[in-house]
């Protein structure tokens, strides 16, 4: 059950990949992320609806996940970022114009307390800010670190695998000219068949001492391909704002998990569960 949970809450956005669970120790995940955003209207300082240029955003992002104790994950972070905005070439055309963005992030999630379905645990990472191909900072995306607190529950209803996991962080960034932020990222989820979860999420970003803020809603589909691959599939939207753009869109992302290496004479609790299977199916044949 624990396996379950964990590996369900790997579909949210890449600063809360796999929820409030540690990882086995000597366990490595994997997830990379793909995304397109599109928006042509963005909300105003009163959260009113207006037109924008046309913005369009395409993001590569990866983390890998190992696990150093059974408390205590490592967790690498790196993302390739490019945006584009409509701007006015000559009085007669308009253009795109594309700025790429790279950032890297590392830390930890220490697992504080965990109950029979439940954890609360706690992550801390630094990141370096993203740094464009002509060498300039993207103003909101400056070197700083988070610290964030997370928590999840899960248990069955039904007989059908349900979950829920919120995480609240605060972003410091060491740019005194860059906003500090807070973010609060909400997920529930299911396990509706064997081989097929569904995600629904919420992504929140407040700027400390900013005026800006916005509010994103993700819903996903997730299909097991192999004991070790997850496909997921989704959208995103933003709902609502202050001095932010509207974006729509989607993503597709890949889990991969590599359990741990065995000693030969451990057995693995999935082999022998499957064992244990095949013996009473064949005592029905006795």
């Amino acid at each position: 059950m624990r396996f379950v949970f964990a590996a369900l809450f790997a579909g949210c956005a890449t600063s809360a990949l796999a929820g409030a669970w540690t990882i086995e120790r000597g366990e490595t995940r994997t997830y990379i992320t793909s995304s397109f955003t599109y928006g042509d209207h963005g909300f105003d300082a009163d959260g009113n609806l207006v037109a924008v240029p046309e913005y369009q955003k395409l993001t590569l992002s990866a983390a890998l996940e190992y696990g150093l104790r059974p408390w205590l994950t490592g967790v690498v972070r790196g993302e390739l970022t490019e945006e584009s905005s409509e701007r006015e070439i000559a009085p007669d055309l308009i253009g795109h114009d594309p700025q790429t963005f790279a950032s890297v992030a590392g830390g930890a999630r220490v697992r504080l307390f965990q109950g029979p379905f439940w954890v609360a645990s706690t992550e801390l990472t630094a990141f370096s800010g993203g740094f464009s191909s002509q060498g300039d900072s993207k103003p909101s995306d400056t070197p700083g670190v988070e610290v964030r607190a997370l928590g999840g529950v899960g248990t069955t209803l039904y007989d059908t695998p349900v979950f829920a996991d919120a995480q609240l962080a605060y972003r410091a960034r060491f740019d005194d000219d860059a906003s500090d932020e807070v973010k609060l990222d909400l997920t529930l989820g299911a396990q509706i068949l064997p081989n097929w979860m569904i995600l629904g999420q919420t992504f929140s970003t407040f700027e400390v001492g900013g005026d800006s803020d916005y509010h994103k809603v993700s819903a996903s589909v997730v299909r097991s391909i192999t004991d070790n691959l997850r496909l997921e599939v989704g959208g995103v939207a933003t709902v609502a704002g202050t001095n932010a753009i509207q974006e729509f869109g989607g993503h597709v992302g890949f889990w991969w998990v590599l359990p741990k290496r065995r000693p030969v004479d451990e057995p693995d609790p999935r082999l022998a569960a499957d064992y244990r299977d095949f013996q009473a199916y064949r005592s029905i044949f006795r």
